[in-house]
């Protein structure tokens, strides 16, 4: 953890002192950061991943509902990503226009998890 704030911490003050003399290289190097302290975690998102793969390979019904959850979950998080990097630069009409696609994204890929509660529902009530 202390590598990954120092490394923020470092690109902060880096796009901070480059925003005055050069924007491009100041967005430039933000995103270099974000991609490094994303791929820097990826080993530990790895190990949670194949640790949830064990526990959904015993019920084969829940694969398919955990693959619809690491999908929402990666929608969500790029979601957040691109709509803070567009609210850096003064885009905020795009970072909200991102964020409603978003959604609705999300919405379209669990309509089949609510089809199946509603359906359970219905089982249980009749």
């Amino acid at each position: 953890m202390i590598k990954l704030a120092g490394l923020s911490l470092c690109c902060v003050f880096l796009a901070v002192i480059l925003r005055e003399k050069n924007r491009a290289f100041a967005l430039a190097v933000s995103v270099f950061g974000v991609c490094l302290i994303f791929y820097s975690t990826l080993s530990e998102l790895r190990s949670v991943i194949s640790e949830l793969n064990g526990i959904t390979n015993d019920i084969s019904s829940a694969a398919s509902y955990f693959r619809l959850m690491l999908k929402v979950l990666g929608i969500t998080l790029m979601t957040q990503l691109i709509s803070d990097i567009c609210r850096d630069n003064g885009e905020n009409a795009l970072a909200s226009v991102t964020e409603i696609s978003a959604k609705l994204i999300v919405v379209v890929l669990v309509l089949p998890l609510f089809e199946a509660v509603i359906s359970i529902v219905g089982g249980i009530i009749k």
